[in-house]
């Protein structure tokens, strides 16, 4: 006699969609566990951008305390200078008016950090960061980074 299967294609779908869900599930749950991942990721590209892909001005290094901070800014260009640095620290804008910065030069610029950042060591900033730069026709403008420096409070 010929046995009919009804519906066994329906459970094999719930079965196998149980599977799929617990395996979402397990990764959603490793990837909770280990948070620091997604912050160092930020720090790298971050990194990443305002060392090579930022032009004209570039931030080599950056650091931040409980209370003060630090960039390193070099610029690229072969003509033009820095005229100054606007650091957006929480809820603080905080203009910075370095000496002007030539073509080529580097020059380290040092701010307060009492604007509502993270001061726990070891805790992620995040800073948005923007440029007045004058090019050689005598044009001033304003360079906007298109991340924000990211980095963890020493």
């Amino acid at each position: 006699m010929g046995f009919r299967k009804k519906g066994q294609g329906a459970t094999e779908y719930l079965v196998l969609l149980a599977v799929v869900l617990i395996i979402a599930l397990v990764s959603i749950a490793l990837l909770g566990f280990f948070p620091g991942l997604a912050s160092d990721a930020r720090i790298t590209q971050s990194n990443s951008y305002w060392r090579g892909e930022a032009r004209p001005i570039a931030i080599l290094e950056h650091s931040f305390t409980p209370t003060s901070g630090r960039m390193v800014i070099q610029n690229y260009e072969a003509m033009g200078s820095l005229s100054g640095v606007v650091v957006n620290v929480g809820t603080c804008l905080q203009a910075i008016s370095p000496s002007s910065i030539g073509p080529g030069e580097t020059r380290t610029v040092n701010f307060s950090s009492n604007c509502g950042q993270p001061t726990t060591p070891g805790s992620v900033y995040d800073l948005n960061v923007s440029f007045n730069y004058t090019t050689p026709n005598g044009i001033s403008t304003r360079q906007f980074g298109a991340k924000n420096i990211v980095g963890k409070v020493s």
